[in-house]
């Protein structure tokens, strides 16, 4: 159930690439990179805040950032790219989205990606006012 999770909150941003034109893997690539970004922003602000109100320095530095885009893009290839398996599972997702199960499912998809994307830009306004404010 989990994994399906994961394949829809991708196959969102896919579809969205899809619909304006790009070919298959150039929107798998964009569907990747919007996914990696969003959490490595939640991620480094727990980080930060975490580090904030411990009064503790967490070291951030080019090399643990390469760290974490590293594990990001494998993690994705061995998901989606090994053997182009993105390729069928959104298409059996094309082919049920007409469901009214695959719609809900979709819809979730929708609020938790909007969801994610909102608190990252909270978060970082919250940083941003916290760093200049001290």
């Amino acid at each position: 159930m989990q994994m399906d999770f994961f394949y829809i909150i991708h196959y969102i941003v896919y579809r969205f690439y899809r619909r304006h034109k790009e070919n298959k893997f150039m929107s798998m690539l964009y569907a990747c990179g919007v996914h990696i970004l969003l959490s490595f922003f939640i991620i480094g602000n727990i980080i930060y805040f975490i580090g904030l109100f411990l009064d503790l320095r967490f070291a951030s530095d080019k090399s643990m950032v390469l760290a974490y885009v590293l594990f990001g893009v494998v993690l994705e290839f061995f998901m989606f790219f090994r053997g182009n398996r993105y390729i069928t599972i959104f298409e059996e997702y094309d082919r049920q989205s007409t469901s009214t199960e695959m719609k809900y499912k979709l819809k979730e998809a929708k609020v938790f990606n909007f969801s994610l994307l909102i608190v990252d830009i909270v978060l970082l306004f919250i940083a941003d006012y916290c760093n200049h404010h001290k």
